[in-house]
């Protein structure tokens, strides 16, 4: 398994560098391409431009962070880049160029405020990549997957976009559990996963639903002990909320869960 990671240095990508290390370990090994966009206009007044100033710095972090990280996965393959591009534009013409199966980064970055640095770039790549995508919580350490957890709606039963957590399930061992939320009970009925599962321990079932979707799942989550919330994002309703308003997208910075964003086709 191949991951890409983007990095801006905070604690909280620094810990999701970690994470994906840790997974990748527990997988048997695979590569880490650690990805550091310097996104820094120069100025001809100045003597040093500023970029080489950042890129420097840069190369001495990741020259640390390298052998941390081989520490506590040294069966895992490590590369790092550096470019001086806008990371969201950057990051998608990379995936498009280079094959991975995933990409994992925080949910926050160096700002307080979360449209910049690695926050703003998660949210984008939600949006644009094609390539599946795993935020990590700010601090959250890392379990062996053991329990991935994922949210269903009326067509994710019988999606292909489902494929890569079946893929992670079978690598990792771990059970999968379908969740559809919804408002009554006694009314609902889930049918048949039309997926290949015969050889993954699987459930399918209802929980009621609470204040909105994403807080009804990571509410789930915690009291489970799940260790991954898989949802699929689609231009559709369903979801329409967690990635298209303010609200929604505060809920996605608070979800405790690391979160697995699998792209549809539609």
């Amino acid at each position: 398994m191949k991951i890409l990671c983007p990095i801006d240095f905070s604690s909280a990508s620094i810990n999701a560098c970690g994470w994906a290390a840790r997974l990748l370990e527990q997988l048997g090994g695979g590569e880490l391409v650690l990805l550091h966009c310097i996104n820094v206009v120069s100025r001809s007044a100045l003597f040093i431009k500023v970029d080489d100033v950042f890129r420097e710095q840069a190369e001495n972090d990741i020259k640390t962070l390298i052998p941390k990280i081989k520490r506590i996965a040294p069966s895992v393959s490590i590369e790092a880049k550096i470019a001086n591009q806008d990371p969201k534009i950057f990051i998608l013409g990379y995936l498009k160029e280079h094959s991975f199966d995933l990409v994992v980064t925080g949910t926050k970055g160096l700002s307080a405020l979360k449209e910049m640095t690695v926050g703003s770039t998660t949210a984008f790549l939600m949006d644009h990549s094609r390539v599946p995508l795993i935020a990590i919580p700010d601090e959250f350490k890392f379990k062996h997957l053991r329990s991935i957890v994922v949210g269903l709606d009326d067509e994710a039963s019988h999606t292909e976009a489902l494929i890569p957590v079946l893929k992670l399930a079978r690598l990792s061992g771990a059970e999968i559990t379908f969740v559809n939320t919804t408002t009554d009970l006694e009314d609902t009925e889930v049918g048949a996963i039309e997926l290949p599962m015969e050889d993954i321990s699987n459930q399918v079932l209802s929980i009621r639903l609470q204040e909105s979707i994403p807080k009804t799942l990571t509410n789930y989550c915690l009291e489970q002990g799940a260790d991954l919330l898989v949802m699929v994002h689609r231009k559709r309703p369903w979801l329409e909320r967690l990635f298209k308003t303010s609200l929604t997208k505060e809920e996605l910075f608070d979800i405790q869960t690391p979160l697995f964003i699998l792209p549809a086709g539609s």
